[in-house]
């Protein structure tokens, strides 16, 4: 007995070596041989494994049990760098909102309304939830009524210092135990910072609208993201939108992500029901009928996180309903997007048919009216749809929300294989050779001042071109023709980004 209990004991040192080994080789992180000084270990972090903090640590905590002052303002804590808070358990009162400085930064990273910023949306009694990112532990205790401890397990990394403070009204609860840990000077950390941005809107632009969720710039990732609908509109299912559409880089490399509906976006089907795991879920949902649902939702992107380098525009689609959304992302400290010249005023002509075959397609000319300036004397467009005023955000002109009618599909399916024109007028004060910059999906065909410039076929999702132009001095007249498939590898793109970069030296 005791040879097969060693045996055993040895047996379990082994597969603690391998998993020890495997966890420095995730890391990229190895021991010391002899002689030389013990090398740092870091751990990814497991609500937000795209982060990795040191193992070497000692372990804070800073206790609050006091109500807000009079000056409407309390801190929870105040702590000094390196470090990064682990765990904070809240427990506030009603209204107040979360605000965290790091670092000495003099606007917030964080400043948002503390219960949506932990999924409890649209001022609902607290409901349970339990995911990666955060739990809600509301009392079960029957006729015992009470604030529920709100409990948060996103990393807040900090290098210097880290404030948080709760803003609300006076005499208001402030309640907290903030666990956090403290790393020798020296010690390297990662230099990218937690953010959060909220939205409400009561309601949402109608069917064929969006709702920005997040417009951010600089480099980082998306850690997650919560949403809660009180159904306004019951001609359809609550979460016919089109789904969410991440909009990424569009100042150095445009990229698209697009959804498909929102249950499918949250990682249900054919609707929500009451479940929720690690990464995403749905905590909260009234289920009244077909058209007739309300639910919050969330998804946090812990192993598949969605990274930018320069921005990302992050929305979803409305339909009129009441909307609130929070979105968790982290961005490294002092990044900014990279400069970016586009056009910003457009308009969509359409909708028209389109020739099925590529040589069809890309060998019809320019229409006459549209070298002129009146797109609304052109022939043969949609009486329902006309022509659409838009404007670019950070170079993207989004056609799916724009078209979004009369069906629930991602992209409807009367406006599938039907082709669209945009419009844009380019100024210059005196001539000047430059790059037109495309990123675009399907079919296009591009006119500069009524001479054609380019015919793109791009089937296998969004591709960039770039296309050195000469621009005259005064106005010069873009028009771009484009198509929407419903190709397998793309699910409907339809987007288009375009701008303006200089010449190669010598053009």
């Amino acid at each position: 007995m005791e040879i097969k209990r060693q045996r055993c004991s040895l047996r379990w040192l082994g597969a603690l070596s391998l998993v020890m080994t495997s966890l420095v080789s995730s890391t990229g992180l190895s021991q010391a041989t002899p002689g030389e000084a013990p090398r740092r270990l870091e751990v990814q972090d497991p609500a937000v494994p795209m982060l990795a903090f040191p193992t070497d640590f000692r372990s804070r905590r800073v206790n609050s049990d006091q109500s807000i002052p009079a000056e409407g303002s309390v801190d929870l804590a105040k702590l000094a760098g390196p470090g990064c808070i682990r765990h904070i358990w809240i427990l506030p009162g009603d209204d107040v909102r979360l605000v965290i400085h790091v670092d000495g930064a003099a606007e917030p990273q964080i400043d948002v309304p503390l219960k949506p910023f932990f999924g409890v949306m649209h001022d609902l009694p607290p409901y349970f939830i339990d995911c990666a990112a955060y739990s809600v532990l509301p009392n079960p205790a029957k006729g015992i009524p009470g604030t529920p401890g709100y409990n948060l397990y996103l990393p807040i990394p900090f290098a210097k210092s880290c404030r948080v403070s709760l803003v609300g009204p006076p005499g208001q609860r402030a309640v907290a135990m903030t666990d956090w840990h403290q790393y020798d000077v020296s010690t390297p950390l990662t230099d990218y910072r937690l953010h959060a941005q909220h939205q409400l809107a009561t309601p949402a632009p109608e069917r064929g609208g969006f709702i920005e969720l997040a417009d951010i710039s600089g480099d980082g990732f998306l850690a997650g993201v919560a949403v809660g609908y009180i159904q306004q509109n019951h001609t359809d299912m609550v979460f016919h939108t089109g789904g969410m559409t991440m909009l990424i880089d569009g100042e150095t490399e445009p990229y698209v992500i697009r959804g498909h509906n929102v249950e499918d976006d949250f990682g249900f089907t054919w609707g929500f029901n009451d479940r929720q795991t690690r990464w995403l879920g749905c905590p909260w949902h009234v289920n009244r009928g077909r058209n007739d649902q309300d639910g919050v939702f969330y998804r946090f992107f812990g192993p598949d996180p969605v990274r930018f380098r320069n921005s990302m525009l992050f929305r979803t689609g409305s339909r009129g309903d009441d909307m609130e959304s929070m979105v968790y992302y982290y961005r490294r400290a002092g990044s900014t997007a990279a400069d970016l010249i586009a056009p910003t005023k457009w308009q969509a002509i359409g909708l028209f048919p389109a020739a099925e075959q590529w040589e069809a397609f890309q060998a019809v000319e320019l229409p006459d009216m549209l070298r002129g300036k009146d797109p609304e004397a052109f022939p043969g467009k949609d009486p329902e749809l006309g022509v659409e005023e838009l404007t670019s955000e950070r170079g993207w002109v989004d056609l799916q929300h724009l078209f979004f009618q009369r069906h629930h599909t991602a992209t409807p399916l009367t406006v599938l294989n039907k082709v669209a024109y945009l419009v844009t007028d380019i100024p210059r004060s005196e001539p000047e050779q430059v790059v037109l910059r495309l990123a675009l999906d399907d079919w296009a065909v591009v006119w500069l001042n009524g001479e054609k410039i380019a015919a793109l076929n791009h089937e296998n999702g969004l591709a960039i071109r770039r296309i050195p132009i000469r621009l005259q001095a005064g106005e010069n007249r873009l028009v771009i023709k484009t198509n929407n498939t419903d190709k397998p590898l793309n699910k409907r793109m339809w987007a288009i980004h375009a701008a303006l970069e200089p010449a190669p030296p010598g053009e």
